[in-house]
């Protein structure tokens, strides 16, 4: 199954973004946002969730308080889109942590808890860093989350994923302050650098 994640299926995967449009569409630059490239000031984004990480331990969004966070929404068995948007969050959070001040974590929840269990998660996730943290839940668990985050995902059926389908979902990398709150968004395809450099200007901002 994890091996399966790592590589091409043959399948398209439709990213649609649904919800945060209205947000996304403006490009980062609304009237109040913030100085630095990608900020959303006043953006209701993130919000309660209760989760399990890929070691087995229940978390909350208060157990991230204290540091910022890059957080994205995919599942482990995307054949392409999911792992590129990971390594590059990873090695994001990387460049970031040369600087002590920082301590950025990175964070991945899964949209398909049905397959990503915390069995798969705990061998799935070291493949991109020892720091990132894998999150995976209930059905209902997830999709608070993903509301509060308004990220949009959507089960398709796929005779040539494992189990039969496969996952559409919006795609985007999420920065939120030691505070908890929204900062900025990264676009899919961005580079690592490119995330690295916008994410400082926010949390030094904010420092």
């Amino acid at each position: 199954m994890v091996h399966k994640a790592l590589v091409s299926i043959g399948a398209s995967i439709a990213i649609v973004a649904i919800g945060t449009a209205s947000y996304f569409a403006l490009g980062g630059a609304a009237p109040n946002a913030k100085a630095c490239p990608g900020g959303l000031a006043g953006a209701t984004i993130g919000g309660p969730f209760t989760l399990t990480t890929h070691l087995g331990q229940q978390v909350t969004e208060k157990d991230f308080l204290g540091s910022p966070t890059l957080v994205y929404f995919g599942f482990a068995t995307c054949p392409d889109i999911c792992p590129t948007e990971l390594a590059d969050m990873a090695a994001a959070a990387e460049i970031l942590n040369k600087d002590d001040k920082r301590d950025v974590k990175p964070v991945f929840v899964t949209v398909d808890p049905q397959r990503d269990t915390t069995e798969l998660l705990s061998e799935y996730i070291p493949f991109f860093s020892e720091s990132l943290i894998g999150l995976t839940g209930t059905e209902e668990q997830v999709a608070q989350a993903a509301k509060a985050y308004r990220v949009y995902y959507k089960r398709v059926n796929d005779p040539e994923f494992p189990d039969g389908y496969t996952m559409d979902h919006s795609s985007q990398i999420f920065l939120m302050g030691a505070d908890g709150k929204f900062q900025a968004f990264f676009k899919g395809g961005d580079s690592a650098e490119l995330i690295a450099e916008r994410s400082a200007c926010h949390i030094d901002a904010a420092a």
